[in-house]
């Protein structure tokens, strides 16, 4: 008799629970390992540019009968862009009547027209822009206003009630992919107005401190208003809003812990790693990172944990989760070279990562051109001046020779700081500019307007003809300041008769220099800024160094004002409880100096200014939230001095420090400035009495010459007489 063999349920059951297990885990593994082989692919950045952040601060008009303009909007160099827009604001009025025209052009190629009919209007339209890579740079916006009264008359058109205004929020919008950014030119291009700049905590070493300041002012250098932000650590609380985690990351609980959104305190290493490998941007989303040694290893023990998480949920996807490391953590964490500095895309976005004060000197305006690499070594960089003898050329000044055509009035200018213009005891004492200027078919005549800091220092009219004019004119020392600017502005008279107006070309030639001479620089700020050409030693606190997030913004703006550049300047940490003994000039914040010689006096609510002879200027108690910037002496250094209330402003771009010695400042910029050096100004012409004597010499000399003729012939008349008298 066969027997019959029952079936064991309960170990078949127990082997398909494991088979199920087993499935579902690897579909889980499969799923985390593709949510890792995607984080941070298909991210697009957004960005928008304005007229105002770009420094235009007040509308600017065109007016009747032809006015031209040209804005350069920036865009990430040789990078495409999508969905770009240009969205123009502005407004005209027509209170004269006629036919008026706006003309908007793009790149040079003209893309909208428009006819104003009524007596004043909005003007505001919105243009789709070419997503095309642009080498330069930019997106290239002109506009054209032009206006004929009547049509029936030969006369001059202009209308002082025609014009069109365009208000400093037209603006440039448009998406790019940062997976196109592979070198550290295109990165800095592609940062944005208010980059968010990353350091390790909010205390620092005096290496890293020195790093994060240098890189904040050549950021704010270059029109940027960087954000600071610290990297998050376990028991941090940070903004999760709008973060989602993706399908294969959910199951994994460093990642659902995240889940919530909002404010969360990451509570463990695998956390942070979490809130690193999503890189929300309010989180930990930074555009350019100063890398210390605290930084990396702190980024790589929250990775590590993750890992560590991952290998235990799914162990599958640990090859993905490196190859991701590799890609997106390790180009931050892993050491930097002695002066590197180098491209990382961490949470998608393109990231630069500085390692030294050497690698912060590759981002420097003049080097920039040359780093078409994502990663570039600095072996050495030298910060000198160009100088040719006592004469410096413009276009080492940022002054591009260029032609300029000239329908009425066009002007040519260039900005640069004194510690660029000076050094070695030398100041600006003059500009020398080669111009040319062609013919037009009136022969009409074309001049020239020369002005220093908006202070008119000559004029010329030009020949016609296109030959090269030297035009060489002195500085006078009133209108040297920490930042000059320099502007030439060209005026043709329009052509007669009716035919159609027509622009002419002006030029400025490469030959144009500034002529330097030997001097002693003013103990003022402009003084200063000149000092600070050939050295400049930058002195804090041992405080400074742990209130980081706030020090590092307030000292790149403070040297910004004074006019150091932030890369050959010398760092110093002053040794606590004792008094700083500088030995070259010198910016020192909030730090005591030894044997101090300061016309002002300033403690937690309290202001006092004295003058060179003693006397008492102002006493003033109760303040609160102001500082007080300085120019004193340390022994035999001079320097500029940096004293806050207990309650410091946070200084921002809007602080300018121009002429005089000391300046009462808070969060709006100088409240007031005073002047002890040149209390009246006696020597504003910038000349001694040799050198008045010697320039002036026509309006003394012929005077003198005929009052000593008169003298002559007066005693040789008596002396005549008293002859005569005497003959028998």
């Amino acid at each position: 008799m066969n027997r019959i063999r029952r079936p064991r349920a309960p170990h078949t059951a127990f082997a398909l629970v494991l088979a199920l297990c087993a499935n579902l885990c690897h579909a889980a593994a499969a799923d985390v390992a593709g949510a890792f082989t995607q984080l941070g692919e298909g991210i697009s950045e957004t960005r928008t540019v304005s007229l105002k952040e770009l420094g235009l601060l007040t509308s600017v008009t065109l007016t009747a009968p032809d006015t031209r303009r040209e804005f350069f909007l920036p865009v990430p160099a040789d990078v495409p862009i999508s969905d770009a827009t240009l969205q123009f604001d502005g407004a005209y009025v027509r209170g004269d009547g006629g036919r008026t025209t706006m003309l908007l052009s793009l790149d040079g190629s003209p893309v909208l027209a428009r006819s104003f009919t009524e007596a004043n209007g909005g003007a505001a339209m919105s243009i789709g822009v070419d997503g095309a890579p642009r080498a330069a740079g930019y997106v290239r916006l002109g506009l054209g206003f032009a206006s004929v009264i009547n049509d029936n008359v030969c006369t001059d058109q202009t209308a002082i009630g025609n014009l069109l205004r365009v208000d400093p929020s037209t603006r440039l919008s448009y998406r790019f992919n940062p997976a196109d950014v592979h070198d550290l030119r295109t990165a800095w291009s592609a940062l944005p107005y208010a980059p968010l700049l990353a350091i390790s905590g909010t205390h620092l070493d005096a290496a890293s401190f020195d790093t994060a300041w240098r890189t904040n002012a050549l950021l704010q250098r270059d029109g940027k208003r960087p954000v600071m932000q610290t990297l998050p650590r376990v028991g941090s609380t940070v903004d999760l809003s709008g973060v989602t985690i993706p399908a294969g990351l959910q199951g994994l609980p460093a990642f659902d812990a995240l889940a919530g959104g909002g404010q969360h305190a990451i509570a463990n290493p695998a956390e942070l790693g979490a809130v690193l490998a999503l890189g929300p941007r309010a989180a930990f989303g930074p555009d350019v990172i100063v890398a210390d040694k605290a930084l990396q290893s702190a980024l790589s023990a929250g990775i590590d944990a993750l890992r560590a998480q991952i290998a235990t949920a799914a162990p599958q996807a640990l090859a993905e989760f490196d190859a991701w490391r590799a890609r997106a953590i390790d180009p931050v964490a892993t050491p930097l070279a002695r002066g590197e500095a180098r491209v990382a895309h961490l949470g998608g976005r393109a990231v630069i990562v500085i390692g030294d004060n050497a690698g912060a000197g590759v981002l420097a305006r003049g080097w920039r051109p040359i780093d078409v690499s994502n990663r570039v070594v600095v072996h050495q960089i030298d910060f000198g001046a160009r100088l040719h003898g006592d004469a410096i050329p413009l276009v080492d000044l940022g002054g591009l020779p260029r032609s300029i055509d000239v329908h009425d009035t066009a002007s040519w200018e260039t900005s640069f700081d004194m510690a660029a213009a000076s050094g070695g005891g030398r100041l600006p004492k003059a500009v020398v500019l080669d111009l040319a200027a062609s013919p037009t078919l009136s022969d009409g005549r074309a001049t020239a307007t020369v002005y220093f800091n908006d202070v008119m220092i000559g004029a010329k009219l030009l020949d016609v003809d296109g030959r090269r004019q030297r035009l060489e004119l002195a500085i006078p020392r009133y209108a040297l300041a920490r930042t000059n600017n320099l502007r030439v502005t060209f005026r043709r008279q329009p052509d007669a008769g009716c035919q159609a107006r027509q622009s002419y070309p002006v030029s400025v030639l490469p030959s144009s220099y500034l002529k330097l001479a030997h001097a002693t620089p003013d103990d003022d700020f402009v003084g200063m800024a000149a000092r600070y050409a050939s050295s400049a030693t930058v002195i804090v606190p041992p405080a400074y160094l742990d209130d980081a997030v706030h020090s590092v913004p307030r000292l790149a703006t403070l040297t910004g004002a004074a006019g150091i550049a932030p890369l050959p300047a010398k760092f110093s940490v002053a040794a606590q409880g004792a008094d700083a003994s500088p030995d070259g000039p010198f910016l020192a914040a909030d730090v005591k100096l030894a044997d101090e010689k300061n016309h002002a006096e300033f403690s937690s609510d309290h202001l006092m200014l004295t003058s060179p002879a003693g006397d008492k200027l102002i006493d003033v108690s109760g303040l609160s939230k102001l500082a007080v910037v300085s120019v004193a002496r340390s022994g035999e250094q001079s320097g500029i001095v940096y004293r806050s209330t207990g309650d410091a402003p946070v200084l921002t771009d809007k602080l300018q420090l121009s002429r005089g010695d000391i300046a009462v400042v808070d969060s709006t910029g100088v409240l007031k400035q005073f002047d002890t050096v040149h209390p009246d100004d006696l020597s504003a012409s910038g000349e001694s009495s040799t050198e008045w004597v010697t320039r002036h010499w026509v309006r003394w000399g012929i005077p003198a010459l005929l009052l000593v003729l008169l003298i002559v012939l007066i005693l040789f008349a008596r002396h005549s007489r008293r002859k005569h008298k005497a003959k028998p």
